[in-house]
């Protein structure tokens, strides 16, 4: 299933269909675990292509070809690293930071066919020798997305960037000012409700 919620679309599992009681909505769950819910009527849903289980080479972009030029930055890296891409003995992908060609050395990237989305939706794969900015800048805007896609009501966005002040706040446009407000409320109902022994919340704008 494609989540048509910003660009790229987002891949998910259905794990939840309309009921009864809750007619036209669909529950997804996201490569993080995350679970949200949509009514069909958004038209943001997108059933994903059925792709042959015999060719896992065609679900790779056609950008990744034995050699190519990648730059990559998993989770388990401290900063991101150019190299290429080889395929080894066991026919499976491998990184070679730099120059290098020793295979034998590379980081290998199990099951790429599997998850080369995943890698490409979180920032830790990029085409070509991406600039060092640019992939920290797409890692940050990534990580400030999977933050606002929690909360249900801050879906349909125009700009993920978060009002800092009450100056930025009156710069947005209607609908994203609708939105954010009723994140807001929703985070502080939330924290509203926790049990603390003061129940008092300042809020710092």
């Amino acid at each position: 299933m494609f989540v048509h919620t910003h660009s790229p679309p987002h891949v998910a599992k259905v794990v939840g269909l309309p009921s009864y009681e809750r007619p036209n909505i669909y529950t997804v769950q996201f490569a993080d675990g995350s679970l949200l819910e949509y009514s069909d009527c958004d038209n943001i849903l997108e059933a994903k292509p059925d792709c042959p289980a015999s060719s896992n080479s065609a679900l790779l972009p056609p950008w990744i070809q034995d050699g190519t030029n990648i730059t990559l930055f998993l989770s388990t890296m401290q900063k991101p690293k150019h190299g290429k891409l080889y395929k080894n003995s066991m026919l499976e992908w491998v990184f070679c930071p730099g120059n290098s060609k020793d295979i034998s050395n590379g980081i290998v990237l199990s099951d790429l066919s599997e998850t080369i989305q995943h890698l490409l939706d979180s920032g830790q794969i990029f085409k070509g020798h991406a600039k060092f900015k640019r992939v920290y800048s797409a890692r940050a805007q990534i990580q400030l997305r999977d933050c606002v896609l929690r909360h249900v009501s801050a879906h349909g966005l125009s700009s993920l960037v978060a009002p800092s002040s009450i100056k930025s706040h009156s710069k947005l446009s209607s609908s994203d000012k609708t939105i954010w407000d009723d994140a807001y409320f929703e985070e502080y109902d939330g924290l509203s409700s926790l049990p603390t022994p003061d129940r008092s919340i300042q809020v710092l704008v």
